[in-house]
């Protein structure tokens, strides 16, 4: 290589043409046509020949010069036909050189003809393939298959650069008329992005769609999707994260409208009892819709007759149907603040085994007897008929208690049964309940209320009761089944005297956590030696499984469960319970934050709870919203203290609260 040789090379996927102006050891300083200059490897040039004079044409003449090698190139370029020369060689399938190629073509081997045989060569993408400096015809297979990748690559970019616009005209809220084919697959993927985040199964692809559009892949894709209306502002991510049944399966409908059109045969009918003659009431929430306890109390000779009543799904709902399998999938009812999703459909829930007023109903009844003190004299559990006469509120119920007997009565009898119980060792958290209002028009509301009023005693009282009767009957017979226990607190409780809300927060960390198992062990909390779950089954899925056992027992059948039967069937209740926990806690956080982020800027009190390394655990005790506050400069805060605190930001998507000392 001398100074004055022409030479080809790539810079910026463009080839230039230059001139060598002087060789600097093993590089070489050219002059390109586009007037800049480049210090180069020999290995980037890609042809070289013929050469210029360089003492006798100023730089300007060498622009001029290379300007004109390369529009002749181009030139020659253009006029090759390379699918012609490609038919010809692959016929004979006969390698050959850029130099031959160029004489086969032009009928001459020039720098200039080379030079374009090997700029045609280099934008061919399916004909040749290039070995040593050989350049060998593709058979025609491989042209077919390698130009149809490349139609294909063609179409996708086409159709990224079509999905761009529209995701692009989605979030400008441009009017948008038709629909696109691959609008499904297209808002799958986002839906996908919003659910999972970086996690998604094809998150690259969904990037690339929004960088096109010139879009961020933070919340975009969950802001795409409310603008094309397939997720509402305030949409729960968490339940399309857990994949939470929101329908239920057509098979399962079926066979829900086949039992509203005939239910089946009455399995106890031989043993059932007929209860309508009692005076039976329901005591709920205004809000409840699916009824599944009553209540009855009578006098007898001994003193009173006490009967707890639950709903007989289990008449309903056989196992191993489809109704029955979805139930057990579910596991329970799931209630969030502006929404519930039935374990089973509402068509049963709220109508066939719920216990309306003046509809008689299949029960298992929990018949009681108690003495004036409250102690349990006798006790047996039959499956029965009834007949609710009343349904009542709680707050109807503490504005009757005192003029009512019966209420009285119960409302005194399941107190003396709380105390003893808790006299044996139990201990009752009295942390209040959070509610999140929806006003038909306005803001949201929060409301905070008192578990412990004298109705919603009465009512947890008495299904505890039942509960544990249920418990001791399934133990006594050595019928399998799951029990409900609670260990020992991790660290000492304090269980008498009323309590800041500080110390109860404090209480329920040093609580254990209830378990589900086999064996009837004790629960700490209850004071109460076993315990399980029977008086909701039209909510949960456990429930039903200890009717179908006590039914079959009082019935003189084997049990329907073996314990492998209940060993494979639990794993699933306990994940999809707890499942149902994450879900209840995470959006009710989610209203609340969403309550306070109208009100940023404000200042509100806040009680600590924690002190941490860096940074303190608070709480806002009218909302029992816990959050954190970097630790702030100079000074020292302790549990217990109630502090101001403002405002500064609220996310409830992102879950983040933050806040400043006021």
């Amino acid at each position: 290589m001398e100074p004055g040789s022409i030479v080809e090379f790539f810079e910026e996927k463009r080839i230039l043409c230059g001139v060598v102006l002087e060789l600097k050891g093993e590089r070489l300083r050219v002059l390109a046509q586009n007037s800049r200059e480049f210090t180069l490897p020999p290995k980037r040039l890609l042809h070289a020949g013929p050469s210029l004079v360089l003492d006798r044409l100023n730089r300007q003449e060498l622009l001029k010069r290379l300007e004109e090698t390369a529009r002749e190139r181009e030139a020659l370029k253009g006029a090759i036909n390379l699918q012609e020369i490609w038919e010809l060689l692959a016929q004979e399938n006969h390698p050959t050189t850029v130099a031959e190629l160029a004489e086969l073509w032009f009928g001459r081997a020039s720098a200039d003809t080379v030079a374009a045989a090997g700029r045609s060569l280099r934008e061919d993408r399916f004909l040749f393939k290039h070995k040593d400096d050989q350049v060998i015809p593709n058979p025609p297979e491989l042209v077919a298959q390698l130009q149809e990748q490349h139609e294909r690559e063609l179409a996708r970019r086409q159709e990224n650069e079509e999905i761009g616009a529209w995701l692009q005209a989605v979030w400008e809220g441009r009017e948008l008329t038709a629909q696109p084919p691959w609008r499904e697959q297209v808002v799958s993927l986002l839906r996908q992005m919003a659910v999972f985040g970086a996690e998604a199964p094809d998150y690259a692809q969904g990037k690339a769609y929004l960088d096109k559009a010139r879009l961020g892949a933070g919340d975009a894709p969950f802001r795409l999707l409310v603008r094309l209306g397939v997720f509402q502002d305030d949409e729960d991510l968490d339940l399309h994260r857990l994949e939470v049944p929101q329908e239920f399966a057509p098979e399962t409908m079926a066979q829900t409208r086949q039992l509203a059109r005939l239910a089946p045969a009455d399995p106890y009918a031989a043993r059932r009892q007929d209860l309508t003659g009692l005076e039976l009431i329901t005591i709920d929430g205004e809000r409840t819709r699916d009824f599944d306890d009553a209540l009855s109390l009578e006098q007898s000779p001994e003193g009173w007759r006490l009967g707890i009543h639950i709903s007989d799904v289990s008449a309903l709902v056989f196992a191993d149907t489809p109704l029955d399998r979805e139930a057990q999938e579910r596991a329970t009812s799931i209630y969030l603040p502006e929404r519930r999703l039935p374990m089973l459909p509402e068509e049963i829930s709220e109508d066939l085994l719920s216990l309306l007023a003046h509809e008689e109903r299949r029960a298992l009844s929990f018949m009681v007897t108690l003495s004036p003190a409250a102690e349990v004299l006798d006790w047996v559990i039959v499956p029965s008929l009834i007949k609710v006469g009343r349904r009542l509120t709680y707050h109807e119920v503490d504005g009757l208690l005192g003029q009512e007997q019966t209420l009285s009565a119960l409302s005194q009898l399941t107190g003396r049964l709380k105390e003893a119980r808790l006299a044996r060792g139990g201990y009752e958290l009295k942390l209040p309940e959070v509610w999140v209002i929806f006003p038909p028009q306005g803001d949201l509301q929060v409301s905070v209320e008192d578990q412990e009023t004298p109705s919603r005693q009465l009512v947890a009282e008495a299904m505890v009761l039942a509960n544990s009767l249920a418990a001791r009957f399934l133990a006594e017979n050595a019928i399998p089944a799951v029990y409900r226990s609670q260990p020992e607190p991790r660290e000492p409780i304090r269980t008498a005297g009323d309590k800041s809300l500080l110390e109860l927060w404090q209480d329920r960390r040093r609580l254990s956590r209830v378990v589900m198992d086999f064996e009837p062990l004790p629960h700490w909390g209850l004071g109460l030696d076993c315990y399980t779950l029977a008086t909701s089954p039209i909510r949960r899925y456990l429930d039903l499984l200890i009717h179908r056992q006590i039914l079959a027992a009082v019935s003189q059948a084997p049990p329907p469960y073996r314990r492998e039967d209940l060993e494979r069937i639990l794993p699933v209740m306990e994940s999809a319970m707890r499942r149902s926990g994450q879900l209840k806690a995470r959006r009710l956080r989610y209203w609340l934050l969403k309550y306070l982020a109208a009100r940023v800027g404000r200042k509100k009190e806040a009680l600590v709870l924690e002190a941490m390394p860096r940074r303190y655990r608070l709480m806002f005790p009218d909302l029992l919203l816990e959050f954190f506050l970097a630790a702030p400069a100079g000074r020292k805060l302790s549990p217990g203290d109630t502090i101001l605190v403002r405002l500064d930001k609220v996310s409830p998507r992102e879950d983040q609260i933050k806040v400043s000392l006021a």
